[in-house]
């Protein structure tokens, strides 16, 4: 249950299964990708990209959180992985099963007088003069019964607070992709063509990417699909990539130029090599871009260098946590699943820069063993070492998510369950049963987004919802600190009659 200072929302049900959401720094938007595959089952493949509008309010009948959908893109194959980067314009890389697909976003705006689309100024980025149709409609989504969001149509009030996109008079602002072979209008259920390109030209096997009217995608080999995704965070020059057959890709990230007329980012191979013998669960570079983390159902996490020639720099040890001896070999009783970094807050009480968090889940459902969210510290020999680890529920933890700001860390588990901690002591905050079945991603909202709480996360699950957990700041009782003043006052008048008392 949500204690008295958090609260959850249900926003919206989706169209789709959906796998991946990630926060957008350009608009302070979100993006949730999904589907359901190649497989002829009717369930459409997309990108979605949302506003989520959070709300505070005494009045209970007037406390909501809603959901504006902006725009939305379909893919060939479910999205599975996405990262988002920004320069001078905010991209988005799609891991879909056999294929990286890199998109541009920007805005673009609708005139409701005759119908042109205009150009809508960007944030405050370099050349960004670009232009691009949309035909942005409102729809209302299905909602949960007795449920305490809905769909909010755009607001010229509510945008004031995103001072990124700028409503014109009989206006209304949407945000393009650039590089997708269809854009579609708003709804993520009832989807039309508004601008099209040509699709680029298939590609079976091998690593040649493709650039073709500004869509530009890498194949992926027959033999692999994509299970990680992440970029170097400080540089945003590394794009790193975990299969299922255990291999990891690297690529070099190469800009635009700003005088480019092409302005999609495209990727350069520069390695690939088998890191495990198994597929690759998740992968986690540091905040300052120098360790690169690797999990692989093969019971290894290893730790190398984000540098070339990415050499392997030491292994955690799993073997702390327990030990499983048969007659054969001697097994962890634990593996890790999810790893994440996050930055140290100003008021930790340690004087790490930055923690490492994973999950440790059993590694036999039959052991019933509670699964754990840990968090790592770097020592002076450069090894991780644990600081601390709390123990989460007996439900395999299946998602995992730390705030910007380095506070706060979140768990969701196959139960569908979503905790929230916060990182000093790993004390829980925030515990809901939000979902009813696992949660596949969290996300936390952005900080500077986040006026009225002290935290909200996004979850989404196999379920289809879409739900926002706040975490109210907290409160200071009033009567608390009144009967203390007494209290010091009753007390000091106390003292100074003795000491009178006593002088006479």
């Amino acid at each position: 249950m949500s204690s008295n200072l958090a609260t959850a929302h249900f926003l919206q049900e989706m169209a789709y299964p959906p796998y991946c959401i990630q926060p957008l720094k350009s608009w302070g938007m979100v993006a949730v990708g999904g589907g359901g595959g190649t497989a002829k089952t009717g369930v459409a493949n997309a990108v979605d990209l949302k506003w989520i509008y959070l709300n505070q309010s005494s009045d209970p009948t007037n406390n909501r959180c809603s959901v504006q959908n902006v725009n939305s893109f379909t893919q060939h194959d479910s999205v599975m992985r996405m990262v988002s980067l920004r320069k001078q314009h905010e991209y988005l890389i799609l891991a879909l099963n056999r294929q990286l697909k890199v998109i541009m976003l920007k805005p673009s705006e609708r005139d409701m007088d005759n119908g042109l689309a205009m150009s809508v100024p960007p944030p405050p980025m370099a050349n960004a003069q670009d232009t691009a149709q949309t035909i942005p409609t409102q729809r209302t989504v299905r909602r949960r019964h007795n449920s305490s969001s809905s769909t909010a149509p755009i607001d010229p009030l509510n945008l004031q607070h995103r001072p990124s996109l700028v409503l014109h008079r009989n206006g209304q602002a949407t945000v393009e992709a650039v590089g997708n072979e269809t854009t579609l209008v708003t709804s993520p259920t009832t989807r039309s063509v508004s601008f099209s390109f040509p699709p680029a030209t298939p590609t079976s096997t091998g690593t040649t990417s493709t650039l073709l009217n500004n869509i530009y995608t890498v194949p992926i080999p027959d033999q692999q699909y994509v299970n990680a995704l992440v970029v170097c965070p400080v540089t945003q020059s590394k794009l790193f990539v975990g299969a299922s057959d255990g291999s990891l890709t690297i690529y070099e990230i190469i800009w635009p130029a700003a005088s480019s007329a092409d302005r999609l980012i495209q990727l350069n191979l520069l390695t690939s090599f088998t890191a495990h013998t198994k597929e690759i669960d998740d992968l986690a570079v540091d905040p300052f871009g120098n360790w690169l983390i690797s999990v692989s159902r093969d019971l290894l996490v290893q730790i190398r260098q984000c540098s070339p020639p990415f050499d392997k720099h030491c292994d955690l040890d799993l073997n702390q946590f327990g030990v499983s001896k048969t007659t054969t070999a001697v097994k962890p009783l634990y593996r890790i699943r999810h790893v994440r970094f996050g930055i140290s807050p100003s008021s930790s009480s340690s004087n790490a820069s930055y923690y490492l968090y994973t999950s440790l889940i059993p590694q036999s459902v039959a052991d019933k063993l509670v699964s754990y969210v840990v968090q790592w510290t770097e020592n002076k020999k450069h090894q991780f070492v644990v600081r601390q680890r709390r123990a989460v529920s007996l439900d395999r933890i299946s998602a995992l998510a730390v705030s910007n700001c380095g506070q706060y860390v979140s768990v969701g588990d196959s139960g569908g369950c979503v905790r929230i901690y916060e990182t000093d002591r790993l004390k829980m905050l925030y515990e809901h049963r939000a979902h009813s079945i696992f949660v596949t991603d969290l996300a936390f909202m952005l900080r500077e987004e986040n006026y009225l709480y002290e935290t909200s996360v996004l979850s989404i699950s196999a379920d289809k919802n879409l739900y926002v957990h706040n975490v109210h700041p907290p409160q200071t009782n009033i009567f608390s600190v009144s009967f203390l003043i007494v209290i010091g006052l009753l007390l000091l008048f106390l003292l100074l009659s003795q000491i009178r008392f006593r002088y006479h």
